[in-house]
């Protein structure tokens, strides 16, 4: 059992990086999120904070946080659906993946969104992923499939945006 000493100010740079490798398989992430100074006591509880924790140490290692949330921020043209925007980037939504399905079926469809969203890749990928996937299908290698041609009957189905797979039926 390793006892490390309570940081009185939240750690910063090289000190949080030298702290977490010297931790690191030693404490829980718990303890070393406590151990950095990343918490605050509210009456009988500790209430740490790992989002604040986490963005110190990429930040450390020169990450720029703030500047990747900023980048991958989607603006709506009506203001009534970038809090919808928001919400899907906020849920792990690919900013990139968002615009594409805005260009293709306009903000009024941004509901739909996580119903259509296949992935990203080109059609012919997703052709083979859907037939793999659906008719658990173990094709020989051997065999040649032209799965641009299987896209084209798919096409009736889905669409392809910048890179981004789309059903049209949600």
């Amino acid at each position: 059992m390793h006892s490390f000493p309570v940081s009185a100010t939240r750690l910063t740079g090289d000190d949080l990086l030298d702290a977490v490798r010297l931790m690191t398989d030693k404490v829980t992430r718990s303890e070393m999120c406590r151990i950095c100074g990343y918490y605050t006591e509210e009456g009988n509880n500790t209430k740490l904070h790992f989002t604040d924790f986490y963005e110190a140490i990429l930040l450390a290692r020169g990450v720029d946080v703030e500047g990747q949330i900023a980048e991958s921020k989607v603006t709506a043209e009506d203001e009534k659906y970038q809090e919808t925007i928001d919400e899907l980037l906020e849920d792990g939504a690919d900013a990139d993946a968002i615009e594409a399905f805005i260009e293709l079926y306009g903000e009024e469809e941004l509901g739909n969104f996580e119903d259509a969203y296949q992935g990203e890749m080109t059609g012919a990928e997703f052709a083979e992923q859907l037939v793999t996937d659906c008719y658990c299908m173990d094709i020989p290698s051997f065999v040649c499939v032209d799965w641009e041609a299987t896209w084209q009957q798919l096409e009736y189905d889905y669409d392809e945006q910048d890179g981004h797979i789309f059903s049209r039926n949600w």
